[in-house]
């Protein structure tokens, strides 16, 4: 049976189809417009009503919290239709399977409000989960590894990598990054503008 993956945690969106072992589909989409214009069209022509799927994957950012949460909302959508589980991993991941070889990577994300993202891996490997770091130390911070990448331009980060619902599919089970219980949220690493 095949999965379903959601990335929309950055500029550039994407779902693909697929399972650990082959991505059969997957579609890329970056619009001035919400993810929701494109991923939903996405979705129809992927063929979704029509398939039967063993699982959901969402990749829980950090980035985009409207995106996330437009992925998310689908995705418990056709998992509630379908009876089947949505999982999430934190979308730094697929950057990580995209750089396996790297001694030490650095994914960095703006966090707004003055602030970056980070989450450290090794060797492919999680260092250290998603922190927040002030936006002026950036540059300091993203020295200290052998590689520093982010979706979207940032401040002394110079190589853009944007996360691939495909590399979703193919993570491993074993990883200890990923949320199986609800409720699936965006990585979101402080109390909301709105709740002060």
């Amino acid at each position: 049976m095949l999965d379903l993956a959601f990335e929309t945690s950055a500029s550039v969106g994407s779902i693909a189809l697929g399972n650990e072992k082959v991505v059969v589909q997957t579609m890329e989409f970056t619009s001035p417009k919400r993810h929701s214009a494109s991923m939903f069209p996405a979705l129809l022509r992927l063929g979704i009503p029509r398939l039967k799927l063993r699982r959901i994957i969402v990749g829980l950012g950090p980035g985009s919290f409207s995106g996330i949460r437009v992925s998310l909302a689908a995705a418990q959508g056709i998992a509630l239709a379908q009876g089947i589980p949505v999982v999430g991993i934190s979308s730094a991941y697929s950057v990580a399977w995209q750089h396996k070889n790297v001694t030490r990577l650095g994914v960095f994300a703006d966090a707004k409000r003055g602030e970056a993202f980070c989450t450290a891996f090794q060797h492919g490997e999680l260092e250290r989960s998603t922190y927040l770091i002030p936006m002026a130390e950036i540059e300091d911070h993203a020295s200290k590894f052998t590689l520093a990448v982010s979706a979207e331009p940032l401040p002394g980060i110079l190589q853009r990598c944007h996360p691939r619902a495909g590399d979703l599919l193919a993570l491993p089970d074993s990883l200890s990054g990923w949320v199986t219980e609800p409720p699936l949220e965006p990585i979101y690493l402080r109390e909301p503008v709105a709740a002060k």
